[in-house]
């Protein structure tokens, strides 16, 4: 059988050989200084130099959400800067709720097993800053609706930053959730309210009907639809544990 195919036996080793020679002769003459893992090492290189390279956050973008003729807007980047100054006692003066408030408590319980007077009291203790004494008009909100007072609260704060010093625009015109479409702050597209207690209850409004009614009532819930900070509800979880625990 071998003699029968003897001929193409040989012209397929010749093949053979002659590839494999013509491989070698390449190799040795076209690639003899060639380092195969140069540029892998390249690569490597140049990722550790730049993993020591300082990392910046990227801001987030705004979301923009148009509600009954006012508009909540988050972490916008292109408004004026001094919306987010802050106030001094000395410069803010008198707080408008520096007297608390007085107010009838029938003693029924309205919230986490507490009266209206008990909620007030615990709500006023995160509540600083020109936001001095007004947990009795987020404990009546709840009293009337059954709103989650420690996540609004918690909402508000966020907004304002008035668990140390309130935004300027909560001090100079009473917007505490940078409302849009009524009146003008400060020549600003935000909105100016008469008193503290106005601008309250206009956004307690706003957090109820549009998110509280459509089943939306807690920060994880709220989040795809409220902001576009994808930190949004862990920030805001973290001052409704420290409500709650006050």
């Amino acid at each position: 059988m071998f003699d029968k195919y003897k001929k193409e036996v040989i012209l397929g080793c010749s093949i053979l050989v002659l590839c494999l020679s013509l491989f070698s002769f390449i190799k040795v003459f076209y690639f003899a200084e060639v380092d195969a893992s140069k540029p892998i090492k390249s690569v490597m290189q140049f990722y550790e130099k730049h993993d020591k390279d300082t990392k910046y956050a990227q801001p987030t973008t705004k979301l923009v959400e148009q509600i009954n003729n006012y508009t909540i807007t988050l972490n916008n980047p292109e408004e004026d800067n001094e919306l987010s100054q802050v106030f001094s006692e000395e410069e803010i003066g008198a707080f408008p709720y520096e007297k608390a408030p007085t107010f009838v408590d029938d003693g029924s319980i309205i919230y986490d097993g507490m009266t209206l007077t008990d909620l007030t009291n615990k709500l006023n203790k995160s509540l600083g800053s020109y936001m001095t004494n007004t947990g009795y008009f987020f404990a009546n909100y709840t009293k009337k609706t059954g709103l989650d007072p420690y996540l609004a609260v918690s909402i508000v704060l966020l907004e304002t930053g008035c668990n140390w010093k309130c935004s300027t625009i909560t001090v100079t015109c009473n917007n505490i959730g940078g409302l849009k479409g009524r009146g003008s702050c400060n020549g600003t597209s935000y909105s100016r309210y008469d008193s503290l207690e106005e601008g309250i209850e206009g956004y307690l409004n706003i957090l109820y009907k549009n998110y509280y009614l459509q089943g939306l009532t807690t920060a994880d819930t709220m989040a795809h639809k409220y902001a576009a900070s994808p930190t949004w509800a862990e920030k805001v979880n973290t001052y409704y544990a420290s409500v709650k625990a006050k």
